[in-house]
Parts: C-alpha cells; sequence; structure tokens
C-alpha cells in the first residue's frame, strides 16, 4: 500500500528500498514513482551508476548530470569515505533530510565531515566551500552551527534543554545563514539517566523548525538509544584503508614509502592516529612507553603492575596544559578582531565549548590508544607464537616479539586481548578511569600468568 510520506510501503521484505529513509535525501512528492514498474525505471534513471563507480565510488550521478562542483569541495578533505561523502553530497543537492547521524569509529573524520555537511547547509551558496561562512563552519566559529558536547560522560536533561531545545526555537543568527546546525557529538551519551536527556530531544527531533537540523556523531551505532536512530539519516563511516593512510602520510609529511606503510599498518584504518604519529614525536615516544608497559608486564610484581598502570594513565593524560594554551593564545588573536563587546562575549562562549569539548576528547583519544597498542601487542604475541609474522602489526618490534612469544600459549594471549577490549568497552561509559585501566593491568596479569609461560 502507499504511505503518504515516505515512499512506498508493502508488507514483503521484496519491496523497493525507500529512499528516503536509505539514502537520506529528500524527494519532492511529485517525483515519485506511482507503481512498482514506474519504481524500477525511476530508480535505474536517477541511482544507477557505473561498475566504475559502484567500485571506487568516484562520483554520484545527479540530476544535473554529475557532481556539484561546490559540493564536491566543501568534502574534498574527507579521505576513504567516498561512500558516505556521496551520500551527504547528494543531500545538499536535492534537499537534506532533518536529521542525520554520522557512525564509525574514531579518527576516520566523521567531525570533519559533520562540519562540512553543516557549511552546505548553513551557506548562503548552498555549499560553495571557499566563502567566509563555510570557513568559519569548519572552524567550528559560526554563531548558527552549535557544537553539543556532554560535560561529563553523559548529557543530562538540562545539558539537552539549554544546547539545544531552547536555541531550536530561535531563527539563524545571521541574515545569510540558510539554516540552523546542531552537531550532537558523542550521541551515545544521550541515554543519559534511563534515556532521559534522548527522550527530552525526540520531540524537537521529530518535530523541528524547518530551518532546524541535526547532525548526530557517534562511534558504535548500537550504542545509540534505538529511538534516536529510527529518527535520523545514518551515515555510515569505515575505517580508512592502509594504502591510502600511506598516501595521504607520504603527501602531507614527506615520509619514505616504508615508514608510511608501517604507520598505516599501527594505525590500524585510523587516519587521525596515523597522522598523529608521523607529525609527533611525543605520540610517537608515547606509543613506545605502552608498547614496553606492555612487554614487561607478565614479569612484574604487584607493586611495579600498579606502578605501570599509573604511568600508562599518565601517559593518556599528557598534553592537556600544551592543548588550552594554544586554545587561549587563538582566543587572544580572535578577541582581537572581534567587532563589538556582543561578538567578543559570544568568542569567549564558544572558546570554552570548544575547549571542553577538546579535552574530553583529548583524553578518550588517548585512553582509546592505549587499548589499541595493548591489545595489538598481545594480538601480535599470539602470531607470532603461531609463526603468522607476516600478519603482525607491530612490525618495528618484530625481534622484541619473537623473544617474548612463548609457543602454546595461545589461550593466554587470547584472554589477554579480550581483556583490553571490555576495557575500552567499559570506558565508554560512566566509568573511572584509573580504577578500570587498574583492573585491565592486574586482569592481564592474571590472564598471562595463569597458563604456564615457559
Amino acid at each position: 500500500m502507499r504511505n503518504s510520506t515516505a515512499g512506498w510501503k508493502t508488507d514483503t521484505a521484496s519491496c523497493w528500498v525507500n529512499i528516503d529513509t536509505a539514502y537520506g535525501v529528500s524527494t519532492p512528492r511529485e517525483t515519485r514513482p506511482r507503481s512498482r514498474s514506474a519504481s524500477k525505471r525511476w530508480w535505474k534513471r536517477n541511482w544507477s551508476c557505473s561498475a566504475t563507480e559502484r567500485a571506487g565510488c568516484q562520483g554520484v550521478k545527479t540530476g544535473r548530470g554529475g557532481w556539484d562542483g561546490g559540493v564536491s569541495k566543501l568534502f574534498s578533505h574527507i579521505i576513504g569515505q567516498e561512500l558516505a561523502v556521496a551520500l551527504l553530497s547528494r543531500a545538499l543537492e536535492q534537499g537534506a533530510a532533518h536529521a542525520y547521524l554520522l557512525c564509525g569509529p574514531s579518527g576516520v573524520q566523521k567531525m570533519d565531515a559533520a562540519l562540512a555537511f553543516a557549511a552546505g547547509l548553513v551557506c548562503a551558496q548552498g555549499g560553495c566551500g571557499e566563502c567566509n561562512a563555510c570557513r568559519r563552519v569548519r572552524e567550528g566559529l559560526h554563531p548558527d552551527v552549535e557544537l553539543v558536547t556532554p560535560a561529563g560522560n553523559l548529557f543530562r536533561v538540562e545539558e539537552v534543554r539549554e544546547a539545544i531545545t531552547h536555541h531550536a526555537a530561535y531563527r539563524p543568527f545571521e541574515a545569510d545563514s540558510r539554516a540552523k546546525v546542531f552537531i550532537v557529538t558523542e550521541a551515545e551519551a544521550l541515554r543519559g539517566v534511563q534515556g532521559e536527556p534522548a527522550n527530552h530531544l525526540l520531540k524537537t527531533l521529530e518535530e523541528p523548525p524547518r530551518h532546524v537540523y541535526f547532525i548526530l556523531v557517534a562511534d558504535r551505532l548500537e550504542d545509540v538509544i534505538p529511538t534516536l536512530v529510527s529518527r535520523c539519516q545514518v551515515v555510515e563511516f569505515r575505517p580508512v584503508p592502509a594504502p591510502l593512510i600511506a598516501g595521504d602520510l607520504v603527501a602531507r609529511h614527506g615520509l619514505s614509502f616504508a615508514e608510511a606503510s608501517l604507520i598505516a599498518r599501527v594505525a590500524e584504518g585510523d587516519l587521525e592516529y596515523a597522522r598523529e604519529l608521523a607529525d609527533e614525536e611525543e605520540a610517537r615516544r608515547r606509543r613506545d612507553r605502552l608498547l614496553d608497559l606492555a612487554r614487561d608486564l607478565p614479569a612484574a610484581g604487584l607493586i611495579q603492575t600498579e606502578a605501570a598502570a599509573d604511568a600508562a594513565l599518565a601517559l593518556a593524560e599528557e598534553g592537556a596544559p600544551n592543548l588550552e594554551t594554544r586554545m587561549t593564545e587563538e582566543l587572544e588573536r580572535r578577541l582581537q578582531w572581534a567587532a563589538d563587546a556582543r561578538e567578543r562575549e559570544w568568542l569567549k562562549k564558544r572558546h570554552d565549548q570548544l575547549l571542553k569539548r577538546r579535552l574530553r576528547r583529548l583524553r578518550t583519544e588517548r585512553l582509546v590508544m592505549l587499548t589499541r597498542v595493548f591489545a595489538g601487542w598481545y594480538r601480535d604475541l599470539a602470531l607470532v607464537s603461531l609463526g603468522a609474522e607476516a600478519a603482525v602489526l607491530n612490525q618495528d618490534r618484530l625481534e622484541e616479539l619473537r623473544a617474548s612469544a612463548v609457543p602454546g600459549c595461545l589461550p593466554a594471549y587470547h584472554r589477554a586481548v579480550l581483556v583490553v577490549r571490555r576495557t575500552r568497552d567499559r570506558l565508554r561509559y560512566n566509568v573511572d578511569a584509573r580504577c578500570t585501566i587498574g583492573d585491565m593491568f592486574r586482569s592481564i596479569k592474571e590472564a598471562l600468568t595463569e597458563w604456564p609461560m615457559s
């Protein structure tokens, strides 16, 4: 039977896909097909692409015969996410839905894509990628693009009410803005206490003003409350392929192909982590120190294990003072160019919001890095013990892995990896990081020593 608002529906699983739901575009009702045969012809005419395009997703066929030049510039810096970029670009060209959920692992440029998409929604020229409005959105400094971040590990109802519900009722701040956009980072945190923040957001999300758009960003789709997911167009981001990461590192940082390939392998699809390793000596030093802690843990005593956990947590918390200093200096430069007291007040408020978000992001990324390094080390020990050295991630530590790996201890290494993965999942919730990391070290020690290591 026909549904008057969302395309066509039948009770069978073989019905054609709801275009609005699957692809995040709003198609005018008068252009939609009026029969099953017409729908097939419409799909073939408007959405078909060549085998080359399906394999590489290098472009999307549109009603105007190709990519919109301005829209393509918005996403030119996004690497390895051709399908996600195609869907977002298509939405800007043909009319965006009111809410999107960008989900995928950390370090794959979800926030960069969210800001680019917001620029396309706000820009008076439809997303030229070059005007002052587009530039300010990408820098997080446009008053009509709100970055909403929880103060703690979870959102509170008061935060949602103040940051979203209240401001959504107002028109865009700037006269030439086409929209007001709310980018909700860490959308998993909207579950709050018994889902109250998400429930408070639902009415605004279901019936937003015409000029309001929502972009939710999450690392794991399954951690977002289903009622929110069902009201958003889901755009999935994938781990970036290692060859693309290596090519980016060679082009941006001037590394040799061998160096870039090693970092790309270690990064496991995390482009931002790969760039950090290539660009910062401190990042490489942190990785080396964490690998040393993972290597020495089996032989450590109780006191040494606790000290190692404290050292690992200290490494995860490095860099916060430097970040705060850099952002304060940037604020002072911007205040010198502020037009009036109102703009200065707004810049200070936005600075506080960005600082809070970036400090939380820095801490979260460092904790994720900690678990990634430990899981990679024990995974590599298992591979070396099996003789599968070609699949080892830490190729620069291959000799140490050979010296540390014990044949026949595969179950112990497997349990250690599971401990680290459980810790990573626990860190997504409102837990004490120090206690959680300390428990991880003790559990790894127990997993490795219960099995005969000689």
